[in-house]
């Protein structure tokens, strides 16, 4: 007996597939591009929110320094050290050998010895000791001399450093902070913090600094975890890099500094509200990474401290959730693109099958039975 395929609809069959897969395919795709933009939208604000956590940790570790050295200065021991500095006549030409002598041979100057061994220097030496911060601190007197230090420091005159005159003020006294930077005397890279120290009436009586060193206040820039390719650094206006996990050089700067500078002076062309700033950037790896800029709020009363977060990440490490879902969504693709192929076929066979006039083939149905019926001996032959 002979087998063969039932009919079936070709326009039909076409026609179906030609409209139901192309569908599926464009939805497919719609489904993918916004499943990816909103993970990067999603991810994108996850690392904002991340940076914007760790200026707001830095504002807050120097702020409590800048108070730590505010009530330090008020310490009764060097007030009294600043007070007596001021009973001896200035006398710059004097001070100004001193600091020759003391910078020149500084083992051998006799005032520095006693100078240390004062109520007021040792104080400071043991809270140095005590506060691996604090690397150096040193209180002068209102005219710029020094009257105690926690160690030895590299010159004895202060009245000619720049953060010696912004912290005095002409007598008026404010506080001053230095950006991150390498200092000789206490070894160490770190910030400085000058503040005025009070007299009994209320004047400026002298100026305390303290070197502190910048680690404590970077380790939050440093531990940031995000995937395995994110990474945090603290940077200034022009890109060059403060802080970063990675070994750096003085004078480096930010891979994505120069899209850093447009973005910058693009907000305060269109007078943006100042907060965070996203954008794409290339790496010097070539990948592409995103980056995302939080201001900290220091260089509105310390314009030295203008820093910005800039915490990237590899667009791939950011997207990785999204590729393992691809194969999900593919699976599902192809299990739909089956179902529309039967379906398909299904109603292909259905509108392929021959028509049947049900009238006219009972009538030849019921004429063969009656011949079958009245037929006779004589009929067959």
């Amino acid at each position: 007996m002979n087998s063969r395929w039932p009919p079936i609809n070709t326009r039909a069959f076409t026609v179906i597939l030609l409209v139901g897969l192309p569908v599926l395919a464009v939805g497919t795709a719609v489904v993918l591009g916004i499943g990816r933009a909103r993970l990067k939208e999603a991810q994108g604000e996850r690392l904002t929110q991340m940076a914007e956590y760790i200026a707001g940790s830095v504002d807050a570790y120097v702020f409590r320094k800048i108070l730590d050295a505010a009530v330090l200065a008020r310490v009764p021991t060097i007030r009294e050290a600043a007070a007596q500095g001021n009973e001896r006549p200035f006398d710059e030409r004097a001070a100004m050998e001193l600091d020759r002598r003391w910078t020149k041979d500084r083992a051998a100057v006799t005032e520095r010895s006693a100078l240390l061994e004062s109520a007021a220097s040792r104080f400071l030496a043991d809270l140095a000791r005590n506060d691996s911060v604090n690397r150096e601190i040193l209180v002068t007197d209102r005219h710029g001399r020094l009257v105690a230090a926690s160690n030895v420091t590299s010159d004895y005159f202060q009245a000619d450093e720049e953060w010696w005159m912004q912290a005095f003020d002409e007598g008026r006294g404010h506080v001053s902070v230095t950006d991150v930077r390498r200092d000789e005397s206490a070894g160490v890279y770190a910030f400085e913090v000058a503040v005025p120290v009070p007299s009994p009436s209320g004047e400026v009586a002298g100026v305390m600094k303290i070197v502190m060193d910048s680690r404590e206040m970077l380790a939050n820039v440093g531990g940031i975890e995000f995937g395995t390719s994110a990474e945090a650094m603290l940077v200034r206006p022009n890109g060059s890099i403060v802080f970063r996990r990675r070994p750096h050089n003085e004078g480096d700067r930010f891979f994505a500094a120069d899209l850093m500078r447009e973005e910058l002076e693009s907000r305060v062309q269109r007078k943006s509200p100042p907060g965070p700033i996203r954008f794409d950037a290339g790496a010097e790896d070539g990948t592409k990474r995103l980056v995302v800029l939080a201001p900290t709020q220091l260089g509105r009363n310390y314009p030295a401290l203008t820093w910005y977060v800039a915490l990237s990440a590899d667009h791939d490490d950011l997207l990785a959730p999204f590729r393992s879902l691809i194969w999900y969504l593919m699976a599902a693709f192809a299990l739909t693109a089956i179902a529309v192929l039967a379906i398909a076929l299904w109603l292909s066979l259905r509108l392929g099958a021959p028509g049947i006039d049900s009238a006219v083939d009972m009538h030849l149905v019921d004429h063969a039975y009656s011949r079958a019926e009245g037929a006779g001996p004589d009929d067959e032959r």
